[in-house]
């Protein structure tokens, strides 16, 4: 190319209408390869055949086919180079298109938002679940890849790093994990912690920085993981901890926690002596609890080891047992009871009311219970005289009209709501 053709096209707008002229006026001329001898006849003898001229045809047709060779060798040379230009113009309609929607957010509402106002909506944004990953496509990892205010925005929220997920597999994700924990500054932290034969030592190392944070722990010890020794005492600030829990070996790894918890929730074994055993002094201290019990007599064990108990959430199965002695506990004030039981008639098996006194109770809730203790339940508001303000009963709970006016009648502020 020229110096003169070059000043001709240095416009893709020239080389456009170039190669547009000269397409409209070009075209590929096939020739005609026809000869005297007819290819497609196999059965001509070998005399007839003039071998010489044979001879000359396969060069002629050697040298045409090095000629196309070669034209569509410089067809192809240009046409990537139209392809480099074509690239670029696409690099610049991106730029261009950028720039434009970077100036449109100038003068967009969303844009001139304060960034506290963005501060509430991204809130609002957190997934219900609370379980939260540097692997997950939603906030509050999201909102950082939206636009560099954005970003700059979600990053200076501690409040939306406050929580952690860390999976069986975190070695792989350690470098994202710390990221999240150190934009949580000096918040409050709830962690989320899967155990599949992973050493606690090493978990705890990363954990280190921020281990005096964590005011609310779940522990998740999957189905055939070696059983790491977790020590919860390390959580110092810690106030709820919730286990899920698949082999009761599993219960003695878990050591002596802080004199903060407050609240614990045990998920897939049953309540025995052995917690209290591997928890005590800490039952004394506890506020709410979530359970599940076998026996009616471990309910009874539980509020007494645990004095101070305001909530309790108690899954029951429980069998026949003899009768127990009368207790009251003076401080639970929500108690609710989901019973596990299928039986046509478990009146022995879900009552709890017979023996039980709860003079501060103001809230109750029984789900899945197929025969409702309408007689024991009437001698147990009497007999605890509370401030009882709700009972919501689940569907399967059948009680009439007239039950549910003897209870009105006992407290006439109660309301009695049946899901």
């Amino acid at each position: 190319m020229t110096a003169n053709s070059k000043a001709i096209f240095s416009s893709p707008s020239d080389i456009i209408g170039a190669l547009q002229n000269i397409l409209a006026h070009s075209q590929v001329i096939i020739p005609d390869l026809e000869t005297q001898y007819p290819i497609s006849n196999t059965h001509h003898s070998a005399f007839n055949l003039n071998y010489q001229n044979i001879t000359a045809i396969i060069t002629e047709r050697q040298q045409q086919l090095d000629a196309a060779s070669h034209e569509i060798s410089r067809f192809q040379t240009v046409i990537d180079g139209i392809n480099h230009i074509h690239q670029q113009l696409v690099a610049k309609k991106d730029k261009i298109t950028q720039s434009m929607n970077s100036h449109k957010r100038l003068v967009s509402a969303l844009w001139r938002l304060p960034a506290e106002v963005l501060s509430q909506i991204f809130t609002r944004c957190l997934p219900n679940c609370r379980r939260l990953s540097p692997a997950s496509r939603a906030a509050p990892l999201l909102l950082t890849r939206i636009c560099r205010r954005w970003r700059e925005v979600a990053v200076d929220m501690s409040s939306l790093w406050q929580g952690l997920y860390m999976g069986k597999d975190w070695q792989r994700g350690a470098f994202c994990y710390e990221s999240w924990l150190k934009r949580s500054r000096g918040r409050p932290l709830s962690l989320e912690l899967q155990f599949y034969n992973n050493n606690w030592t090493e978990l705890r190392s990363l954990l280190q920085p921020y281990i005096n944070r964590v005011s609310s722990l779940s522990l998740d010890f999957c189905h055939n993981a070696l059983q790491p020794k977790v020590m919860i005492s390390d959580f110092l600030a810690l106030e709820a901890l919730t286990i899920s829990l698949y082999f009761h070996n599993v219960v003695q790894s878990i050591s002596q926690p802080p004199c903060t918890l407050r609240s614990l929730t045990v998920k897939g074994l049953f309540f025995n002596v052995e917690y209290a055993t591997t928890l005590n002094p800490a039952w004394a201290r506890l506020t709410n609890i979530q359970i599940d019990l076998d026996e009616r007599s471990a309910f009874l064990q539980l509020l007494r080891v645990c004095p101070n108990l305001s909530s309790l959430t108690i899954a029951t199965s429980f069998a026949a047992s003899e009768a127990l002695e009368p207790f009251t506990h003076t401080q639970l004030q929500s108690l609710r009871i989901i019973s596990n039981d299928s039986y046509d008639d478990a009146r022995d098996h879900i009552n709890l009311f017979d023996t039980l006194s709860l003079p501060n109770l103001r809230a109750l809730e029984a789900c899945d219970i197929y025969s409702w203790p309408h007689e024991e339940f009437k001698a147990f508001l009497m007999r605890s005289k509370c401030p009882l303000e709700s009972l919501t009963l689940g569907f399967q709970v059948s009680i009439t009209n007239e039950q549910r006016a003897e209870y009105v009648a006992l407290i006439p502020s109660l309301k009695v709501l049946v899901r």
